[in-house]
């Protein structure tokens, strides 16, 4: 990943392939320097943004036109920020005044600004969802998809809760007495055979590193959706159940 850093006391640290294109970095620009969007003189980050483009053209990074348009543009608006006003009679008619040109700018940095942000929205919902397990109703006369919420701190609560109760281990390095495999099918025949069955009593007897094969296995079996879990409570002990037998409200349990 390519790296380069403006010398200017405002400027952010940019990595290259970072940006989705000539309006990405102009609207970073204009973050990192906390302005808005809506009412900055957008000539005001003109050298910012040039200064970018010679440090990517120096370090062979291909430019894209767009890139180019957008910087020109913003040297424009920034040359005519520097001189007086153009009086009407010299516009030549049909020519865009500066100001038209950098409203015409400005609503293409809002837009993307706004679509920019429903992207990171989406992808803010779609990381959420992932934290979710989706199995078919019980009740096959229904449509109704029921959604388990994979709270990963109250497993890790639940886990180290039975690891405080295990036996002490004289602290020698020895092979597994127990691999994750076996504890899976000794994990789904309990279940199986009782219909549910608590993490406490799946782990009776059990030294530390049994109890993490344990509490691996269970991982592996709800992630395969052969078994499915509830907690009642942040430190209460899990029970594991066999997902035809049970059903689950969408709460999360």
């Amino acid at each position: 990943m390519t790296s380069i850093a403006a010398p200017e006391p405002h400027a952010c640290r940019v990595q290259l392939d970072c940006f989705d294109g000539p309006l990405d970095l102009l609207l970073t620009l204009i973050k990192e320097r906390e302005l808005d969007i809506v009412t900055v003189p957008l000539a005001e980050v003109a050298d910012q943004y040039v200064t970018y483009i010679r440090l990517m053209e120096s370090l062979d990074v291909e430019l894209a036109a767009e890139y180019l348009v957008i910087a020109a543009t913003l040297v424009f608006l920034k040359s005519k920020a520097l001189l007086p006003p153009i009086p009407d009679e010299l516009i030549a008619e049909g020519e865009e005044t500066p100001e038209e040109v950098e409203e015409r700018l400005r609503q293409r940095l809002i837009a993307y600004s706004r679509y920019k942000s429903a992207g990171d929205e989406l992808r803010r919902r779609l990381d959420d969802e992932a934290g979710y397990l989706y199995r078919e109703g019980g009740d096959a006369t229904t449509e109704i998809v029921q959604r388990y919420a994979l709270k990963l701190d109250k497993l890790s609560l639940a886990l180290a809760a039975v690891l405080s109760r295990a036996k002490a281990e004289p602290g020698t390095v020895a092979r597994d007495r127990v691999s994750v495999i076996e504890q899976m099918a000794y994990v789904a025949r309990v279940v199986r055979d009782r219909g549910l069955a608590k993490f406490s009593e799946l782990c009776a007897g059990y030294h530390r590193g049994e109890i993490v094969a344990t509490f691996l296995a269970v991982l592996e079996l709800i992630r395969r959706g052969r078994v499915g879990f509830r907690q009642d409570q942040a430190f209460s002990d899990i029970e594991v159940f066999t997902v035809t037998s049970e059903v689950l409200s969408a709460s999360g349990d």
